[in-house]
């Protein structure tokens, strides 16, 4: 990749070499780009034999074995899903609803091969687990009911397991309407399970890889109720409440279901407790909505898996305790200014913290050994992925001839990144003494989570909406045709980073920050869509 930590300046030492090679990079488009042509050129003179292959005692191959393909990751998915709801009315003020519902779904996750790259075959086998000191000589096989497998395009390879999940719940509801007042109850009940069979027998994991696992069942509940009181017809408050429990995701709890069954310690509902409140006008010329929430979010769970260079190895770091506190308030108005004229403007205003200080629990891919369990300094930190303050304000004009403008400008800030946990541990900032300036300041550096710069746009988008003639193609009925034009980030502003992560490493020995900079996703500059619709 041209993006590998070790090919970009921030790696190299001294600021000549790094303006070197960022002067290279930018002299030449190459650089900047995966070369395939080097790649072809390793697999075409890569000749090799492979000894019993495919299993067979004295079946030798022999060819241009290709050690670079393109792979296609593959998730197939079977679903099913049933539910049955029933509605009755007790007397004048009372609605009852409830209701049953299953789902079952298969995961079926492998890996196959799209294009050998100027190669004849590839080889089925684990070239990670071939760098592990092992007893075994069978180690590095992905599957050992068919070892030294000869691989050619379209074959499955590497791992090979499903993942299926079922839940039921039941649930009812109760809905009281009166003159001046609403309220209701509700209140579910389900249960979650999942499990892992594999289809392949690791040459790592032997007896954790193939077959079914065992079933990992959770039992949850929810409880919520709201109350609406109307001032009159066009003004309301609200207030609505839930307490309810969640069963972790499966790829938080499987360490490394690519191999293996094993799943993290202590696996547990995720517990939810959230209250919202507002006001609401819904008059003809204008409406307003305003509310205000809380909620938080406990016993979270989740896996992260990366080379390690300090371990170096790869590394499944099995974060829990993730809790996390949302707060905030939200309004929106939209007001017919003049005839035809309408404006609508919106404010979201919140803050999404991690509550807790995460554990991680450390294991090698290749050998689950438990390499470390560190405390996580995530407390407080921004929950990354959404911007925390957003606004919107446009103006439309709808024509009585058919045809219709908007214009809306849109304003974000408090974007954070997704944090790397390894710099975040008593480890990065061990040896740094707080009494001395310089080295409270890298301290703080370290342990500081990158935030994002506020981002703006400018979107434009009309339409226009033309009759057909009566009767036009024998339709009995009034036809249509409807023209839309939009043009995005109208300004061509861009610096907008859409998101983004913190990679995961870190330089132990220095405690350079900037060694391994944030990888960063930039959105489209100005972009534009037109489409013409036959409607009947």
């Amino acid at each position: 990749r041209p993006d590998y930590y070790r090919y970009l300046p921030s790696y190299k030492i001294g600021s000549n070499l790094q303006n070197e090679v960022l002067d290279a990079m930018r002299a030449d488009v190459n650089k900047t780009q995966i070369n395939w042509a080097g790649l072809y050129d390793i697999n075409r003179n890569s000749v090799a034999s492979i000894q019993n292959a495919n299993g067979i005692a004295g079946n030798t191959v022999t060819g241009k074995r290709s050690r670079y393909i393109v792979e296609d990751r593959i998730i197939n998915t079977k679903r099913l899903n049933f539910n049955s709801v029933f509605n009755t009315s007790v007397g004048n003020h009372l609605e009852i609803t409830g209701g049953v519902s299953f789902q079952s779904q298969i995961n079926n996750y492998y890996k196959e091969v799209n294009d050998l790259l100027g190669g004849q075959f590839y080889v089925d086998l684990n070239q990670f687990a071939e760098r592990v000191t092992t007893n075994d000589p069978s180690s590095n096989q992905n599957d050992l009911l068919n070892p030294n497998r000869i691989l050619y395009k379209g074959d499955k390879f590497g791992y090979d397991y499903d993942i299926t999940i079922r839940k039921a719940a039941s649930w009812l509801q109760g809905v009281f309407k009166f003159k001046k007042f609403d309220f209701f109850i509700a209140g579910e009940v389900s249960n979650t399970q999942f499990w892992r069979t594999g289809r392949v027998q690791n040459g790592l994991f032997p007896n954790n890889s193939l077959g079914q696992s065992s079933v990992n069942n959770f039992n949850n509940y929810a409880v919520k109720g709201g109350f609406t009181y109307k001032i009159d017809g066009r003004n309301y408050f609200y207030v609505n409440a839930a307490m309810l429990t969640r069963a972790p995701l499966f790829d938080n709890v499987y360490i490394s279901p690519r191999t293996r069954d094993l799943i993290q310690d202590n696996t547990t509902n995720e517990e939810i407790k959230t209250v919202e409140g507002g006001y609401v006008l819904n008059a003809p010329k204008i409406k307003i909505r305003l509310s205000g929430y809380y909620t938080s979010f406990e016993n979270q769970m989740n896996v992260l898996t990366f080379y390690h260079d300090d371990y170096r190895n790869f590394v499944n770091y099995g974060l829990t305790n993730i809790d996390k506190l949302h707060f905030g308030g939200e309004f929106g108005i939209e007001a017919k200014l003049v005839k035809n004229v309408t404006m609508n403007a919106a404010a979201s205003v919140g803050r999404y913290y991690f509550n807790s200080r995460q554990e991680a629990t450390v294991t090698l891919d290749n050998d689950a050994s438990i390499l470390n369990k560190d405390l996580i300094f995530s407390q407080n930190y921004r929950v990354p992925g959404t911007p925390q303050n957003a606004y919107s304000f446009g103006l439309s004009y709808r024509s009585p001839k058919f045809w219709f403008v908007s214009l809306s400008a849109n304003y974000s800030d408090n974007m954070w990144l997704d944090f790397n946990p390894i710099r975040r541990t008593y480890g990065a900032v061990e040896g740094l003494d707080v009494n001395k300036p310089t080295e409270l300041a890298l301290r703080e550096g370290i342990l500081a989570q990158t935030k994002l710069d506020a981002q703006y746009t400018v979107d434009f988008f009309g339409g226009w909406s033309y009759k057909l003639p009566k009767h036009f193609l024998g339709f009995n009925k009034s036809t249509f045709l409807v023209f839309n034009a939009g043009i995005n980030n109208l300004l061509n502003n861009q610096n907008i980073i859409s998101g983004g992560f913190e990679q995961l490493r870190f330089d132990y020995a220095d405690k350079n920050i900037n060694k391994f900079p944030p990888k960063l996703f930039y959105a489209y500059g100005l972009n534009y869509f037109t489409s013409v619709t036959f409607r009947f």
